[in-house]
């Protein structure tokens, strides 16, 4: 993926959740492709050491009323805003019998809404600069639902969301897919048994589970010019785990 051709290098591309670790895999990746980038995440310890000459932070709350106003303070230092990876999430909420509202509330304040927000605000830049390419990030969970209601609904309105703003943006040559991740190695992930790992990597048809590597990978391919006709569109990277829940 190093020999993707960025027409687009030296423009911005924003990442939220960008202090996790596929967040910050594709915060490293993208920089190397040629994009600037802006890593976006609370994480008071991990995202400090995303800074780089190509990689600038903010950090903050996803669902703070603020985001929106910091996002375009961060932005007018930086080169025209060409991507916007939303990859921030929280799995919250217990089954439906004792799920709270604070919980619902919360779910969708931090997976659904930051996305909103921010496609709303980068948009008319997208537009002014020649176009631009949206990335939610879900969940396969949204399709398959999950025992934790909050969190699948969530997932799964992105993908509304996703299609919607596709229809709403494409005139302008602004681009917005989803990604599925299939169970990726990270910092979760790794506090699994062995055994748990293994369970879910057998749920694969590769038998393994994702990297964030991966991730990163198709994430920027959705971004680039190589997918510069697909609009409204999963990129499904369950490696067919998603059917064996």
């Amino acid at each position: 993926m190093q020999n993707l051709h960025i027409k687009t290098k030296n423009k911005t591309v924003i990442v939220t959740g960008a202090a996790g670790g596929m967040g910050r895999e594709c915060c490293h990746h993208f920089s190397q492709l040629g994009w600037q980038v802006l890593a976006i995440d609370r994480n008071k310890e991990r995202l400090p050491a995303l800074r780089s000459e190509k990689i600038n932070t903010l950090q903050i709350d996803i669902a703070d009323q603020d985001l929106v106003e910091q996002v375009k303070l961060m932005l007018s230092n930086m080169p025209p805003v060409w991507g916007l990876v939303n990859l921030a999430g929280v799995s919250q909420g217990e089954d439906i019998e004792k799920l709270t509202e604070e919980d619902w509330q919360r779910s969708f304040d931090v997976n659904v809404t930051p996305a909103f927000r921010l496609t709303q605000a980068v948009a008319p830049l997208m537009q002014k600069n020649g176009g631009g390419s949206i990335i939610n990030v879900s969940s396969p969970v949204g399709y398959i639902g999950a025992r934790k209601p909050s969190y699948a609904a969530s997932k799964a309105a992105l993908h509304g969301l996703t299609v919607s703003c596709a229809r709403n943006l494409g005139e302008h040559q602004i681009r917005v897919n989803l990604l599925l991740p299939g169970t990726t190695i990270t910092e979760m992930t790794k506090d699994w048994s062995q055994e748990r790992q293994d369970a879910i990597a057998q749920e694969s048809l590769l038998k393994r589970l994702c990297t964030p590597q991966e991730i990163a990978e198709g994430i920027a391919f959705l971004l680039s010019e190589h997918s510069r006709y697909i609009s409204g569109s999963i990129l499904d990277m369950t490696c067919g785990s998603m059917w064996g829940h």
